[in-house]
Order: structure tokens, then sequence, then C-alpha cells
């Protein structure tokens, strides 16, 4: 993905877009709900317990893989009958924040694996090293650019800041919707997304990032060392956030070279991130301009009441940027 700090400038960039209008109020009343929503998935890849699955109950992995457009209209659903409207506008503020992070993936992530030589066929660890490497890099650039601030001027964890109530409703209303979504009761699976296991996801991303800030490099050079005994790829010693930026005009493409996109190497792009950047803004827009227009009335409650925002959306993979069928 994208890293932290990309979503999160993204994210406000969209929001700072959006005209004065009745969702940009409803954002800026529950921002800490869309804040949330703007890391996606990704809020799962630090819960460390659910990472031990290697299988669909890996929930942050198989959400950016799987039923993109079920989720969509499976949270939609499940907003409509919320009764209480503050739960209501606290619900719509997270989807949008969350349908956020979906754009910047489904546009940015083939380019971060383009970029760094991913075999889509035979992925290795040397592979997860570059690819956190490389979004490091553009998570510095991007800060500086619009925030003015170097890494370790940025507090991450402060963007995640819920309190009681916001945590309990979003851990709760989530796990309805991912359950139905994703991991409905049958035959073959008994496996369900808690209430507090989103709670501890939530805790657990917020501690991931004081964990990964490294603003002198020392815990970088520390865990390297460590990697080189055991490993021929360092991979957790590049996840650390760290104020070194190697080569800014490569990490961009601002020479427009060639890129491939791993899973289908007929699709070559000259496109650089700042190009990207601006179509997941554009994209943002629209997508926020069609909630704006729902809540003159009532939520859209079934499909064919979504067709304008599913089409815009499309169902495409998190990781690909490929179209999904289920």
């Amino acid at each position: 993905m994208p890293g932290f700090t990309t979503h999160y400038i993204l994210g406000m960039k969209a929001y700072n877009d959006l005209p004065n209008n009745q969702l940009k109020y409803i954002i800026a009343k529950y921002r800490w709900l869309y804040q949330l929503g703007l890391q996606g998935p990704d809020m799962f890849f630090y819960n460390i317990p659910i990472l031990r699955h290697r299988d669909y109950r890996n929930v942050g992995s198989y959400m950016h893989e799987h039923h993109i457009q079920d989720f969509f209209v499976c949270y939609l659903q499940h907003l409509s009958e919320v009764k209480s409207r503050q739960q209501r506008e606290e619900g719509l503020a997270y989807f949008c924040g969350y349908l956020n992070h979906y754009i910047g993936d489904s546009i940015c992530h083939p380019y971060v694996y383009g970029r760094i030589g991913y075999d889509a066929k035979a992925p290795n660890s040397q592979a997860h090293g570059r690819h956190a490497a490389l979004e490091n890099d553009i998570d510095a650039i991007l800060l500086w650019k619009y925030k003015h601030k170097k890494p370790s001027q940025f507090n991450q964890a402060a963007t995640i800041c819920l309190n009681g109530m916001e945590t309990q409703f979003i851990s709760r209303f989530l796990a309805e919707c991912i359950n139905e979504a994703y991991y409905p009761i049958t035959y073959s699976n008994n496996f369900q997304v808690t209430p507090s296991m989103i709670h501890r996801s939530i805790l657990a991303l917020r501690f991931g990032c004081r964990t990964l800030a490294d603003p002198k490099g020392s815990k970088r050079n520390k865990i390297a060392f460590v990697e080189k005994l055991v490993l021929k790829n360092p991979v957790a010693s590049q996840k650390l956030v760290t104020d070194e930026i190697s080569n800014p005009r490569e990490v961009l493409n601002i020479d427009h070279n060639i890129w491939c996109n791993p899973w289908d190497r007929r699709l070559a792009s000259r496109a650089s991130l700042p190009d990207l950047f601006r179509q997941c803004l554009h994209k943002s827009s629209n997508v926020y301009a069609i909630i704006n227009s729902y809540l003159t009335g009532e939520l859209p409650n079934t499909k064919e009441n979504m067709d304008r925002l599913l089409d815009e959306l499309g169902s495409y993979s998190y990781h690909s940027g490929l179209h999904v069928a289920d």
C-alpha cells in the first residue's frame, strides 16, 4: 500500500478540495473516524495475532483482494439502517476515508510494485523490503511538499485519536459489515471478526506508528545488522520510517520512465507518482460528490440505488489495480 503518511495526505487533500457542502461538514465533525478510514484495511496488518493466518483469515490481506464491491454495498446497506443520526454520520465519515484509501491503493499500488520490479508469480522477502523502502521515501517527499515537515516531525499516531464512543461504535459496526461481506457463517467457515479484534487493531495501529518511527536511523542500523546475520536481504529494517530519502527524482519517476504492472505486463505506463496522485484526487472528488448528493434524501439501501457510486468506484484489487470479480 502507499504508506501511512501518503494515505493521510491524500485524504486530507481530498477533504480540503471539497466545496463547503454537507459531506465536508460531516467529515470535519468526525475527523478522527475519517482519518482512521484513510488507513483502510491496513490497520489489521498491525494486529500481530491476525498475521499468523496465511489464508482468508488474514483479514487485511483478504480484504485487499476479494469482495471489493460486496463490502461497499454491505456497508451502505447497514448504514442506511442505523437509527441514530450521529452514528450514521460517524459511519459515513469513516466510509469516506475508507473509499479514499481504496482509491489510493488501486491507482498507486501498481506503480509501487512496478517500480521495484516485483515478480507477481514468484514474490520474495527482498521485494517486501524494497516495497517498504519506496513507500517510506514517497511518504517523506509528500510530507515535505504538503506539510513542510520531515517524518521525524510528524506524529502519525496523533492522526488516530478516536474517543471511547467512536471506537466502540466503529468496532461493532465494522465487524458486522466485514462478517456479512467476507465471513458469513457457513458449513465450511466459522471464522468471524469480532468488535474486540477491530478495537485491538486500532490500538495496534497507533502503537505501530510509534514503534516504526526512527528519526535518527539508529533502529534501522541495528535491525539491519542483525538481519544481515540471518537473512540475505533486509526486510524489517526497511519498514522503519526515517528522514533519509535516496533519490527523489527516481522515487517519483519525474523522468517518466516506463514501468509495467507486474500482474499484467502488457499494462505499461510512463506515469509519475504526481500524475497518479492527481488521478486519485480527481476520482475522490467524483466519489464524494455522489455521496454528498445522497445526503439530500435517504442513504441508498439497495445495490440498484448505488449504481452511480459503484460505477465510479469500480471493483479493483488494492494491490494490482486489476478488476476483481468476487
